[in-house]
């Protein structure tokens, strides 16, 4: 039996925090003990994760110059004395390298800004590490080109559970059943692009009456966004939703998923939407590419360009039975190459040593 800690600053919805949930709850509970450790404060996603029984310890930093959770946290790791402490986050991985948290096996995973410059802390940590976990090509990339050798570098896929039964619709609020609805991942983010997309749907409100953009989850943009909207008279067809638990019964109320990321981002929200038979239109960026083919299982357009993001939908929302057919094309290509069993079995080795 391996023990195995997870250190992530927070589970809100990000991409770090929901493969973190699926390899958590995906773990063979015969061969590994798994535990969850964040820095900052309670979520809907910690709730989640102790219902499908993993214990999820939340340490409750909120000031940045709180040291009360970091000195927690290297109490926990010496109580614990995890036999592999994977760690998400450069915040994270801060923490736990800065505290002189020790484990048998370190690893890392998402530990590269899409927007701050990597700075020789970031090389230095990184250096400190035994191995780092990247989650596809383009992404392996960035870490080599930081000077991480290929033999402290595992590539894995990404990955997402398809729902097997069904799921009813989420009703929206101000949005009747006959409406159609873009939807949007969180966080609000700048770099993830909503606020540029706000003006693609205001072209669009130009031409369909019925169409609604739905935004999950939350942060810093939001008010920006909210502000924008108002000021361009959308903001009765624009909703923001905040954090949720349950994706699927908004995803299966959507007719396309919006991932317009400027700078990086988005791959699970992109996979959410394809597991969930929803075609996707995205940003143009390396880590999309791998994830979205283009004019199969959604468009791809290149960052920032709100006539193309524009356009490309038009094409789906005049179109029911392109939608379908992108949509199935993406299910079905989540179920080849990104599933739950396969990110499992590779971290697992890793975890084991193999």
């Amino acid at each position: 039996m391996r023990s195995v800690l997870f250190v992530i600053a927070n589970l809100e919805y990000s991409g770090p925090a929901r493969q973190l949930g699926v390899l958590a709850t995906g773990l063979p509970r015969d061969s590994f003990h798994v535990r969850v450790a964040v820095l900052g404060g309670e979520t809907p996603w910690a709730t989640s994760l102790r219902r499908a029984g993993v214990a999820v310890e939340v340490l409750g930093w909120r000031r940045p110059f709180d040291a009360a959770p970091f000195l927690a946290l290297r109490r926990l790791v010496q109580a614990l004395r995890p036999d592999v402490l994977h760690v998400w986050g450069a915040t994270a991985l801060r923490a736990v390298v800065l505290t002189g948290s020790r484990a048998k096996a370190l690893w890392v995973s998402a530990a590269l800004s899409f927007t701050q410059p990597i700075g020789w802390m970031d090389r230095w940590l990184l250096a400190r590490v035994g191995g780092v976990i990247a989650f596809g090509a383009a992404e392996a990339e960035r870490y080599r080109r930081l000077g991480v050798a290929d033999t402290r570098l595992t590539l894995v896929s990404p990955a997402i559970p398809v729902e097997t039964s069904t799921v009813q619709p989420a009703e929206l609020p101000g949005v009747t059943a006959a409406d159609r609805v873009l939807l949007g991942l969180g966080p609000i983010k700048p770099h993830k692009g909503f606020h540029k997309a706000i003006w693609a749907f205001d072209i669009l409100r130009h031409l369909y009456k019925d169409v609604h953009f739905v935004l999950v989850g939350d942060g810093p943009d939001r008010p920006r966004i909210e502000h924008f909207a108002r000021q361009i008279g959308v903001r009765d067809h624009v909703h923001f939703l905040g954090n949720c638990i349950e994706t699927a019964p908004l995803l299966r109320r959507s007719d396309m998923v919006w991932v317009p990321s400027l700078h990086g981002g988005g791959v699970c929200a992109a996979l959410e939407a394809m597991a969930a038979g929803r075609p996707v239109v995205a940003s143009r960026l390396p880590d999309l590419a791998e994830i979205v083919v283009d004019g199969e299982t959604g468009f791809l357009v290149e960052p920032n360009d709100k006539a193309a993001l524009a356009r490309q939908t038009r094409l789906l929302l005049d179109d029911p039975q392109r939608r379908q057919r992108m949509g199935e094309s993406g299910r079905q290509r989540v179920r080849e190459h990104f599933t739950v069993h396969r990110l499992v079995e590779a971290c697992g080795r890793r975890y084991v040593g193999d």
